[in-house]
C-alpha cells in the first residue's frame, strides 16, 4: 500500500565493503542464541552472529545474505551488522561452495580429536552451508 513506510534502517558492512544500506520492515539473523528477528521499535540489542543466513524484508520482497558471523546492534530503529563476511546470492558460486563444504566436513572429521583445529573447520562448514542455502533459495525464487 502507498501508506506503508518501512521503519528500520539497516546497514550491513564487512571489512571490505558496505553490502546493504537501506530501509527494511524486518530482519532475521543467525545469532549465537538462535535466530533473532528484528522488527520496528525493537529493544536495544547487541548480539553475536553465527555463520548463517540473514534475511531482510521490505514490503513483499525478501533478500537473503550468507554471513560468516559478526555482530548485530539495534538502537532506535537503526540496525548495524558488522559481518566477518557477507554475500548476496548472486555473488555465490554454488559449485565452489559445495566443494568447500565437502573439504570442511572432511577436515572437521579428520581433526575431531583436536578441538582447537576442528572448531575452525566447523565454522567453515557452517559458512558454506549458509552460502548454499542462500544460493538455492534465490534459484527457487527465479
Amino acid at each position: 500500500p502507498s501508506w506503508h513506510k518501512p521503519s528500520l534502517h539497516v546497514t550491513i558492512v564487512t571489512g571490505e565493503r558496505i553490502v546493504y544500506d537501506g530501509l527494511a520492515d524486518g530482519l532475521t539473523a543467525p545469532s549465537l542464541w538462535g535466530s533473532i528477528t528484528i522488527l520496528p521499535d525493537h529493544a536495544p540489542l547487541l548480539a553475536i552472529l553465527e555463520p548463517g543466513e540473514l534475511d531482510i524484508r521490505l514490503g513483499d520482497q525478501e533478500e537473503s545474505l550468507a554471513v560468516g558471523g559478526g555482530f548485530c546492534e539495534v538502537l532506535d530503529n537503526e540496525v548495524i551488522v558488522l559481518a566477518d563476511t557477507a554475500e548476496r546470492a548472486a555473488e555465490i558460486d554454488a559449485e565452489r561452495a559445495e566443494a568447500a563444504q565437502v573439504r570442511a566436513q572432511m577436515m572437521a572429521a579428520r581433526y575431531r580429536d583436536r578441538p582447537e583445529i576442528a572448531a575452525g573447520h566447523r565454522q567453515a562448514l557452517l559458512r558454506n552451508r549458509a552460502r548454499l542455502r542462500v544460493a538455492h533459495k534465490a534459484a527457487r525464487r527465479r
